[in-house]
């Protein structure tokens, strides 16, 4: 394969789901993009089994929802189930969970981490703008105040060639050799190992009237032996938490990975043995996302236990933060500082997806001490309902600090200018903006479309004020900014809904960045001075000096 060539927007290290998104939404926002990945084709062993709604909903965005569903087994009933073996005893089980269907356009999918990537590969490969080079190794990567200079080794032809790149992007996994090359170190525990067999086989007539996410069978040496499907019929992953210690444990061997498939099931059945693999299970966070103009993303940033599965999720929910930002610092529309925000926005958000993730590891454990102490599980269990019912932590996340303008404190005579803090769904700065339907032509489309890699002003009743105001900042900014009445004849919403989330008062107004996260409230009295009020507050977000 020739190596592509030539200076590019961003160069993107590391073609799994992270690092795709990055590259497919750089073009989307208009920033040329080369993406290097050392696999030649998609690893085939199966590590996430799953894409949570916030991800999906921003899959549902870049068009290509139908196809990932499309490829993924039905959403299973149940969440665990907790037996002796998969045709043994069954002790218990959790529910997977009911999450409310009116917050979002989409909804989870259990598609596999390989499925997925393939139909991401597939998309970014015709997509225009971006360059890829699949089995390429970026061997060196340095920096200076113009840019990056990546040195990149074709491991099919040997060559090696120079690219170079405004930016680039990390997304090259835990084991990140840029985030080593940088000198940038994780904290956080290091809790232990899996050891993974995926494997192909028909166990249909012990799962069928129960499926589930994960079957937790007793292992003989003590804790469980996970089975987990993957596409909900003859793919399958088993794998099992080997404790730390002084040294790495390795690959099971085919006779080892065999038993542990068959004391999981329970019996003798055929079993095709496709890989096995061996990971590290941590909580850790990288101590910085920046250095310069290299950023990490995805597993390069941080590092979750598989219990909770926010890994991809929180790491495609990166690239979508980090883009939009590199796009207008690249293009001279905001300031250099706007890419501090990447950091201050995200680390902490992966912070706590890594405690949650961790205290789901921890619940496990309770449950199969209640079990073999003879103990009820009821509790336990019920307990792991919020390990897969997680809504609010997936959609409801709030940015207290960073590309936004932080809410002031409410007077007496601004009460009911915003939705009330107890519901994390509502549109409080920083936050992702509300889903609603909205009407405007042929068909209903999500508030999430209207705002998606955009900027909008909405407006309430009496504030007509601001979409001039909107129209004078984009031109002196140099910035596109829409702007709707809402509810009003292009943003048809149902005016309860819309008052009940958006929160927006007469005369106020409401800032949505392109990532669709709120940036700033407006105030429904500025003494008419909207558009100074309006073009302060984009200074403020985008790091622009005040002329």
């Amino acid at each position: 394969m020739t190596l592509p060539d030539g200076h590019t927007g961003v160069l993107v290290i590391g073609g799994g789901p992270v690092g795709l998104s990055a590259a497919l939404l750089a073009s989307r926002l208009g920033v040329p993009a080369t993406l290097v990945e050392r696999h030649r084709v998609p690893y085939a062993h199966p590590k996430a089994r799953g894409v949570r709604t916030r991800a999906m909903e921003l899959f549902q965005l870049w068009g290509l929802e139908r196809e990932i569903r499309g490829r993924a087994p039905a959403n299973p009933r149940h969440g665990f189930v907790y037996c002796r073996s998969l045709s043994g005893a069954e002790y218990a089980r959790t529910p997977a969970g009911d999450e409310d269907g009116t917050l979002s356009p989409s909804g989870p999918c259990r598609v596999p981490q390989d499925e997925l990537e393939r139909i991401l590969r597939a998309r970014v490969a015709r997509t225009a703008g971006v360059r890829t080079l699949f089995g390429g190794t970026v061997t060196d990567l340095r920096q200076d105040r113009h840019g990056v200079r990546a040195t990149v080794e074709d491991a099919e032809s040997g060559e090696v060639r120079t690219l170079t790149a405004a930016y680039a992007i990390a997304a090259d996994g835990a084991g990140s050799g840029v985030r080593h090359g940088l000198g940038i170190g994780l904290a956080g525990d290091s809790l232990g190992y899996w050891q993974s067999v995926y494997w192909h086989g028909d166990i249909s007539r012990l799962t069928k009237d129960r499926g589930a996410i994960q079957y937790l069978t007793a292992a003989p040496d003590g804790g469980f032996v996970t089975v987990a499907p993957v596409d909900g019929r003859e793919r399958w992953i088993t794998f099992r938490m080997r404790p730390r210690d002084a040294s790495t444990p390795g690959r099971l061997t085919d006779p080892q990975a065999r038993e542990l498939v068959r004391s999981a099931v329970g019996e003798d059945v055929p079993v095709e043995v496709v890989s096995t693999a061996t990971y590290e299970v941590a909580a850790k966070v990288a101590d910085t996302y920046r250095d310069g103009r290299v950023f990490l993303a995805g597993d390069a940033a941080h590092v979750f236990p598989p219990t909770g599965g926010f890994g991809l999720n929180t790491g495609v929910q990166d690239a979508h933060n980090l883009l939009w930002k590199l796009a207008l610092v690249r293009l001279g529309l905001a300031g250099d500082r706007l890419l501090d925000t990447y950091e201050a926005e995200r680390r902490p958000v992966a912070l706590s997806n890594a405690r949650w993730s961790q205290q789901n590891a921890e619940r496990f454990d309770g449950v199969w001490r209640s079990i073999v102490n003879g103990a009820s599980p009821g509790d336990a269990t019920a307990r792991q309902r919020g390990h897969l019912a997680a809504l609010e932590r997936d959609l409801g996340f709030r940015y207290p600090h960073g590309a936004l303008v932080e809410e002031r404190t409410e007077t007496a005579e601004d009460e009911g200018a915003r939705p009330p803090e107890t519901d994390a769904f509502t549109a409080a700065v920083g936050r992702r903006a509300p889903h609603l339907w909205v009407r405007d032509g042929a068909r209903p489309m999500s508030s999430l479309e209207i705002f998606e890699g955009r900027w909008t002003l909405l407006y309430g009743a009496d504030g007509a004020p601001w979409s001039d105001a909107a129209r004078d900042a984009g031109r002196s900014l140099r910035l596109p900014l829409r702007t709707f009445r809402a509810p009003g004849p292009h943003f048809g919403v149902d005016q309860e809904s819309f008052d009940r989330l958006y929160g927006l008062r007469p005369g106020a107004a409401l800032l949505i960045r392109p990532d669709g996260h709120v940036a700033w409230r407006g105030p429904a009295d500025p003494a008419g001075r909207h558009g100074d009020v309006l073009a302060q507050a984009l200074r403020r977000i985008l790091r622009r000096e005040t002329p």
